[in-house]
């Protein structure tokens, strides 16, 4: 079933390509069908460069995400990255008595 939505409007060039990046981002994010903490970092600065969060936006993160994985959600690795890790134990050392 195709929705079309009444006040859609016809994407500029510059938005066509930012929503091309995103795909692509995307596309190279679920290669091992897993989303960790950096590569959602990257879709969401992605996603929120303008300040906006569009339905555009949105709608290609959805699709593409169904278009390589079908049915299942991809596998979400909550293990902090070594950034965090760096800063956690700062953090840690930092209240030590």
């Amino acid at each position: 079933m195709e929705i079309e939505r009444s006040s859609a409007r016809k994407l500029t060039p510059e938005e066509i390509q930012h929503l091309e990046t995103l795909k692509a981002v995307v596309e190279t994010a679920l290669v091992d069908g897993v989303l960790n903490e950096d590569e959602m970092a990257h879709i969401k600065s992605i996603i929120w460069a303008d300040g906006n969060v569009t339905y555009e936006e949105l709608r290609t993160f959805h699709e593409t995400i169904q278009s390589l994985m079908g049915d299942e959600l991809p596998a979400i690795d909550w293990r902090p990255n070594s950034r965090n890790i760096d800063v956690l134990y700062q953090n840690r050392t930092q209240f030590q008595c």
